[in-house]
């Protein structure tokens, strides 16, 4: 991540160029004066960072005072020759504001409060923050700090929030690069501006307001708690400047869909889903190892520990699961001792599906089988069902404790998972600690070449961690004692691959598909960095498409709903700006989502039922990986017309 520091001379600039020296870029005013857009323009396309910090300011009142001019040149239109090629290159906006933004007469404001500048530096701060605004992805910092108190007076009943610069720049930094969006106020404590200087200046003098004969407001303090709310679960977030894959720092941005809430995170009230809180949502691209892989990391018990999706009422993946048991032990029927574990198995189904094969083929069978899943909801539906389950992450630890109670694991699956995890050597390192020695792993994930091909943007989300191509597997593997011996195509969910993984001893032999997969990759160019950005080109060609054609159908009168409250139709809503004023309700038929909200959206979630009820006009497949299965359900109640939207506009009759 790409942190440009603008105005990097001045007080706020210095401080924090000492401290994140490495980590910013640091321009000063006669490198970048950005009350010249040709610049400003040259400065982001030589740098092309991913966020702009703009501490470039004229902050003494008394030379807004005697040159105003010079105050808007700087304050307002420099602000907003920066609101405009952020907005143009979709970069995060941090604009430094001030404290004097609100009347200054009672203190504790809240950023919600009314604001009332009451001079004319203010003002100019306002005008800057009107610019900012305009920038989706924008954080404008209302605050105030300076250097050591110099002077021999200060006043001992002015209220302030107020602090040093060398205590406000590391908050200052940590906000500009979190998630946070909208109005920030930053400060300290409430006190008096007497009470701050003497902290540096034990001699200063004590004298009132009711003294001078200019306007000094009374009491500026400022209500923080919006920041002491963020950093008490600041630990929800993290950010990853080095690849997952191979620790590499030479990452390239390819994919920047702004601000998205968690796909998963349903509410019960359509305000309270429209209000989530959201994160950057960008894919990056490892340019020494080829993964592609998200930067911004989600706690994993925020979105795993409850989780809404369940396998088994989902039919052609419960097919799936049965026709994958038929390949993986046709050959090979397992023996007595024979034990199963499938990690991240949510309800139990994949595992019930190959119990169900097995029965079918081995008499008197006694082999064990285990689900490994953080979600508590899930894993006890799985227990009722007959399933054994730890309720937990995988881990290296977790995969001790399984060697320990049911001895090594004959085969080991994780489908739609391996993505997912953000630690991938602890996950592989906890696979190879606990496989036999000629006991197989395997790992079902989207495909990065049909994620491509396909234009499957909407399969982005905070779970899906990583973007799978094969060569980046083959060497990370071969860091666990393991190797790579096979890769097939699976045909299922959009597109996705089956990779075996083996002990690297084992004298199971490695595959000519492995080395197959790999060279077709770098036939098609998934090796370039040029590929993924020209892509990123047609998702945005595509998502016009889609929300001009959804708009033109609602000004003709059409009523549209769609199908599925997916992780990838949140997405594919979010990022289009589709909402209730284009979609009236999504239709899905998971108990635990119905009579819920979409995040973000905040659309309706109802029954199947409900389209019997109401027949739309349109109804738009989200989880168009299933569109097939889902038509043929549909029909039986709805004979209207489906759109699909992905990977083009399509309209079934």
């Amino acid at each position: 991540m790409k942190v440009l520091l603008l105005g990097a001379g001045g007080l706020l600039g210095t401080e924090l160029t000492k401290r994140y020296g490495k980590d910013i870029i640091a321009v000063k005013k006669q490198d970048c004066d950005i009350i010249s857009i040709l610049q400003v323009e040259r400065c982001i396309k030589r740098y092309n960072p991913d966020i702009i910090i703009n501490a470039a300011a004229v902050t003494d009142n008394r030379v807004v005072e005697s040159d105003p001019t010079g105050a808007i040149m700087t304050n307002i239109i420099g602000s907003a020759h920066l609101s405009l090629v952020c907005i143009a290159k979709k970069i995060r906006y941090v604009y430094l504001s001030t404290d004097y933004i609100y009347k200054g007469d009672r203190g504790n404001y809240k950023e919600t409060d009314e604001i009332m500048p009451f001079n004319l530096y203010s003002h100019t701060k306002l005008g800057g923050e009107c610019s900012a605004v305009a920038v989706k992805n924008h954080l404008i910092i209302r605050t105030s700090f300076g250097g050591d108190f110099k002077y021999k007076k200060a006043f001992i009943d002015k209220w302030t929030s107020k602090d040093y610069v060398s205590v406000l720049a590391p908050m200052i930094y940590e906000a500009a690069i979190s998630p946070l969006t909208g109005v920030l106020n930053l400060g300290t404590e409430r006190k008096t501006l007497f009470d701050h200087a003497f902290r540096t200046n034990p001699n200063v003098e004590a004298i009132s307001i009711k003294d001078q004969r200019y306007f000094t407001p009374e009491d500026t303090s400022l209500n923080i708690q919006k920041w002491i709310d963020y950093t008490s679960e600041s630990s929800v977030v993290s950010v990853h400047k080095n690849c997952r894959c191979c620790g590499s720092t030479n990452m390239s941005k390819y994919l920047d869909l702004n601000l998205m809430p968690l796909a998963n995170n349903l509410e019960f009230t359509s305000q309270r889903a429209k209000d989530q809180e959201r994160y950057p949502l960008q894919i990056l691209y490892c340019n020494d190892c080829s993964l592609s892989q998200l930067s911004v990391v989600i706690e994993p018990k925020k979105m795993f520990s409850y989780y809404t999706y369940r396998s088994g009422i989902n039919k052609p993946y419960v097919e799936h699961c049965y026709n994958m048991a038929q390949e993986l032990l046709r050959d090979n029927l397992p023996s007595r001792n024979f034990l199963h574990i499938d990690i991240a198995g949510n309800d139990g189904t994949l595992l019930k599906e190959f119990k169900k094969y097995i029965n079918q083929k081995v008499k008197h069978f006694d082999g064990k089988f285990l689900n490994v899943d953080p979600a508590s909801n899930l894993t006890a539906i799985a227990e009722s069902e007959g399933i054994p389950c730890i309720t937990d992450f995988w881990s290296c630890k977790v995969a001790d404790h399984v060697v320990q109670k049911y001895g090594k694991a004959d085969l080991i699956t994780a489908t739609n998972v391996f993505a997912h995890v953000d630690n991938v050597h602890e996950f592989l390192q906890a696979a190879s600690d606990c496989l036999a020695d000629e006991g197989i792993l395997v790992i079902e994930c989207p495909y990065i070449v049909d994620f491509i091909e396909n234009i499957e943007f909407d399969t982005t989300y905070y779970e899906h961690l990583s973007y799978i191509s094969v060569l980046p597997v083959y060497r990370m593997v071969a860091q666990h004692d393991l190797k790579l011996i096979d890769v097939q195509k699976v045909n299922i969910h959009g597109g996705t691959i089956r990779m075996t993984i083996s002990k690297i001893d084992s004298v199971r032999e490695i595959n000519y598909s492995v080395f197959e997969f790999m060279s077709n990759e770098k036939l098609k160019g998934f090796h370039n960095f040029e590929t993924y950005e020209k892509w990123s080109e047609k998702v945005d060609q595509l998502v016009g498409n889609l929300k001009q054609g959804l708009l033109s159908l609602k000004k003709d009168g059409k009523k549209i709903a769609a199908f599925a409250a997916s992780a990838k139709g949140n997405t594919l809503l979010n990022y289009s700006d589709i909402n209730t004023d284009v979609i009236d309700y999504i239709v899905d038929q998971t108990p635990e989502k119905i009579g819920k909200y979409s995040p973000g959206t905040g659309i309706p979630i109802v029954g199947i039922d409900m389209v019997e009820k109401d027949v739309p006009d349109y109804i738009v497949i989200l989880a168009w990986n299933f569109k097939d299965a889902i038509i043929e359900k549909l029909r039986k109640v709805y004979k209207g017309k489906f759109i699909i939207p992905i990977p083009k506009w399509e309209i079934i009759e």
